[in-house]
């Protein structure tokens, strides 16, 4: 009977961690939401709590944590539904810590003029088992320009709308002579 409380304190602690991990999520701060992920993985080892902890740590920019974390996930989860994304993330740890980690190539000499090198482009050559292939070029979006408010169409649609709407309004205001518009009966005392 005593292990049930100190299971459920376990599960009360785990949740603490995991809440705790979201918030610092949430708000950019991977290094920490990968502790308490980490943290509520070891009171209660589940699955999505050592992805949680991977996808954090790969964000704050240790690959090197993440990679191990992933590679683990994959050895204690081998039948998870994400393991092709998990593999895939596997492979781009590699890869960044590759490039981290590999050193500067070609030298210059000192007081010669250095010019950027462009990178070589090569195209893919299309997947030879599937039928439709279809190449993925990113474009790198550019900065939305910085317009005026006075210059945007919705301002003076919106001006233009009030305005007219004042206009409507006086003439009504101005021009109606009859009775009043409600049609309450007059109530209270002295009322005949």
């Amino acid at each position: 009977m005593s292990s049930i409380p100190a299971f459920a304190d376990a599960t009360t602690e785990a949740r603490m961690h995991f809440s705790k991990g979201s918030a610092h999520y949430a708000v950019g701060e991977f290094a920490e939401a990968a502790e308490e992920y980490q943290a509520a993985y070891k009171l209660k080892p589940e699955s999505a709590l050592l992805y949680n902890a991977a996808q954090a740590y790969r964000f704050a920019g240790n690959y090197e944590k993440a990679l191990v974390l992933y590679r683990n996930y994959v050895l204690f989860y081998p039948n998870a539904p994400n393991l092709a994304e998990v593999n895939s993330q596997i492979a781009k740890m590699k890869d960044a810590i590759a490039a981290k980690t590999s050193p500067p190539t070609g030298t210059v000499e000192p007081g010669a003029k250095v010019t950027p090198s462009q990178p070589e482009v090569k195209p893919v050559p299309p997947a030879s088992n599937t039928k439709d292939s279809t190449l993925v070029v990113g474009v790198r979006a550019s900065a939305p320009s910085k317009t005026p408010v006075y210059k945007k169409w919705w301002l003076w649609t919106i001006v233009g709308v009030v305005v007219a709407g004042a206009v409507v309004g006086g003439v009504v205001g101005a021009t109606h002579t009859g009775p009043q518009w409600s049609n309450i009966a007059d109530l209270g005392p002295g009322v005949k």
